[in-house]
């Protein structure tokens, strides 16, 4: 996937942190459950445009970040098709780590000023090896 042959802009439309409990902070090395929504909002030659949302919680419950917005991409339409297919590694289409890597800089500084663990930087890709690790896991249990 050559990136340089389409053009991203990420637009933030809403970054929310919310503290979830009073749970002590120092030291808490939490995991992230990530749900993300992506919607394809407009569609022509050479650009579309997706509505996403991402929601983060921890586990134990510490915080919730709430992240929407609208991603642009402007290249050929067959560019912008690479962009949305999954990449096979990971299973997180391509357009997604694009968002997420242009977002991640905002919730880090948002943790920060909390006072609340942040979000890994390749946070996506860990919650798909994490999933591929338990289903491992079930299957070694079952022989």
């Amino acid at each position: 996937m050559i990136s340089d042959e389409v053009r991203v802009d990420v637009k933030l439309f809403n970054l929310a942190g919310a503290l979830t409990s009073e749970i002590q902070r120092d030291n808490l090395e939490p995991t992230f459950d990530v749900n993300v929504k992506l919607e394809e909002i407009e569609r022509e030659v050479d650009e579309a445009a997706f509505k996403f949302t991402i929601v983060m919680e921890t586990k134990p419950s510490v915080v919730r970040f709430d992240v929407n917005g609208v991603a642009e991409i402007y290249g050929k339409s067959e560019d912008i098709d690479k962009l949305l297919e999954v990449d096979p590694e990971t299973k997180v289409p391509y357009l997604l780590k694009r968002i997420y890597q242009r977002i991640f800089v905002s919730i880090f500084l948002l943790s920060g000023v909390m006072n609340v663990p942040h979000p890994p930087p390749d946070l996506l890709f860990l919650s798909i090896k994490k999933a591929k690790e338990e289903k491992t896991e079930k299957t070694d249990e079952k022989v």
